[in-house]
């Protein structure tokens, strides 16, 4: 019986798979790892992103800081009346109101003594007016012309007035124009010292100290 020798195993067939499987396991774990680390790097920078957008940014409900503007602009005063300061103010407004007719009655007349007084008298009650009026609304009060018509009050020129100096002959009617101014200016002295002393509102003071000097001159220019 003849003995058939085995073929003697090729080692290099068998460890070349091996060694080419090896490598490419090798070389597909060094890829992976570079993966990952591309990707843990990208992390990293977009969290510090994040951080630095978190810290420097400002909150939605976190209010603007004021700008100069508004730094610089002052709270709107608050105007209080007492009933005084309301009285005095609607009164004052129904006198000055009152005495325009007695303006343009003796500027028309032309009188020399009394017609530059009566100018001054015009131009100043007109300024009062506005003043008046203002600290009237400021105080959040409403002009009542209702209040005083057809009073006869001390310094109110009424229609009766007007009459009594129409009535009288040209050369008499100067005289008793200034009559009736003088007690105009009488009148609203006393109402403006009175205010001085006993209102609330300090702007409503000043402007009735103001007017009292100025009707006290006309006075004294009569």
């Amino acid at each position: 019986m003849k003995t058939v020798a085995k073929p003697r195993r090729n080692v290099k067939q068998r460890t070349e798979p091996v060694t080419v499987v090896q490598q490419e396991s090798s070389t597909d774990e060094g890829g992976g790892r570079d993966v990952w680390r591309r990707l843990g790097a990208v992390a990293v920078v977009l969290v510090a992103s994040f951080a630095v957008v978190v810290l420097w940014a400002r909150p939605a409900h976190e209010p603007a800081p004021p700008t100069a503007q508004q730094r610089s602009a002052a709270p709107p005063a608050v105007t209080v009346l007492n009933p005084t300061d309301i009285a005095y103010l609607q009164l004052m407004i129904s006198l000055d109101t009152s005495a325009a007719q007695l303006f343009e009655l003796i500027i028309a007349s032309g009188d020399p003594a009394l017609t530059p007084v009566a100018k001054a008298a015009a131009d100043g009650h007109k300024t009062e007016l506005a003043a008046l009026r203002k600290a009237l609304t400021d105080g959040g009060a409403v002009e009542d012309s209702s209040i005083h018509a057809g009073h006869d009050l001390p310094g109110m020129v009424v229609d009766a007035d007007m009459a009594a100096i129409r009535a009288l002959p040209a050369a008499q009617q100067p005289a008793k124009a200034a009559e009736v101014l003088r007690e105009h200016l009488t009148g609203t002295t006393a109402l403006c010292g009175s205010e001085a002393k006993n209102g609330a509102d300090p702007a409503t003071k000043a402007t009735a100290e103001q007017v009292l000097e100025a009707h006290s001159k006309l006075l004294a220019q009569m």
